[in-house]
């Protein structure tokens, strides 16, 4: 086999090339963790209490750039009502047609199978909602679509057999099967109770506002409260950097 100027081999060469992707991947992930671990544990706690404004008011520009609220979801207005129960309201409603696929690559990867699950459908909706505190005040909720960590409640789920008349050879130079089709609903309760990260801001006329960070930090609405928050990034920080010394 050919080798390079520097001694390599090809194989060896690609080798060195994939272990140098896979620990700069997972550098990479250890960051961005690290990184939002860092802004959970120095963002600002604050109650949603009627020394929010206060506090606001003599705080530069009347924002504090990253800041931890809970609340109680209220909605502004008329709430969304679930499909598949009448009685259910809510803020934010998904609804999802998804098809999980057992698939396989080519035929040399046979051995190896690997699961897809396509979305077939997919409606998300929402409407102006605040987070009330225990004395009454409220904090307007801005883009909760943008946040991450919104597990909603899981309202309906069901499997429905899909058959397409496939062989199994056919399935195996397909290279996917298609064998169910997955409808679920969630929703963001009204009443659920809320952990929002994020800027928080007080308008000239009194509204106060959770909006997503102008520098890019990670804006946060969470059925989590902020402790349990800061553990699952603290754990992922400590999984990626054992995995980045694992592998250097």
């Amino acid at each position: 086999m050919a080798k390079f100027c520097l001694g390599f081999s090809l194989t060896e060469a690609l080798c060195l090339g994939a272990s140098l992707a896979v620990s700069g991947l997972c550098y990479y992930m250890y960051r961005k963790k690290k990184k939002t671990a860092d802004e959970l544990d120095n963002a600002s706690h604050i109650n949603i209490d009627g020394n929010l404004k206060d506090t606001l008011e003599v705080t530069p520009g009347a924002r504090l750039q990253y800041a931890v609220v809970e609340g109680v979801v209220e909605p502004v207005g008329e709430p969304l009502r679930s499909q598949c129960h009448e009685d259910i309201v809510g803020v934010v409603h998904k609804v999802e047609v998804t098809e999980p696929r057992l698939g396989l690559s080519s035929l040399y990867s046979a051995l190896f199978k690997s699961h897809d699950k396509p979305v077939l459908h997919k409606q998300v909706t929402s409407v102006p909602f605040v987070l009330r505190g225990s004395d009454g005040t409220a904090v307007q909720v801005h883009c909760p679509l943008k946040a991450s960590g919104l597990n909603m409640e899981m309202l309906y789920k069901r499997f429905l057999q899909v058959s397409h008349g496939f062989s199994v050879l056919g399935w195996y130079f397909s290279g996917v099967k298609s064998y169910s089709r997955l409808e679920t609903e969630e929703m963001l309760r009204v009443g659920t109770r809320v952990t929002g990260v994020g800027q928080l801001t007080l308008d000239p006329d009194g509204t106060l506002n959770l909006r997503p960070p102008s520098d890019g930090s990670k804006y946060f609405l969470s059925m989590a409260d902020y402790d349990t928050l800061r553990k699952q990034y603290s754990a992922a920080t400590k999984a990626w950097k054992r995995l980045l010394l694992y592998l250097l």
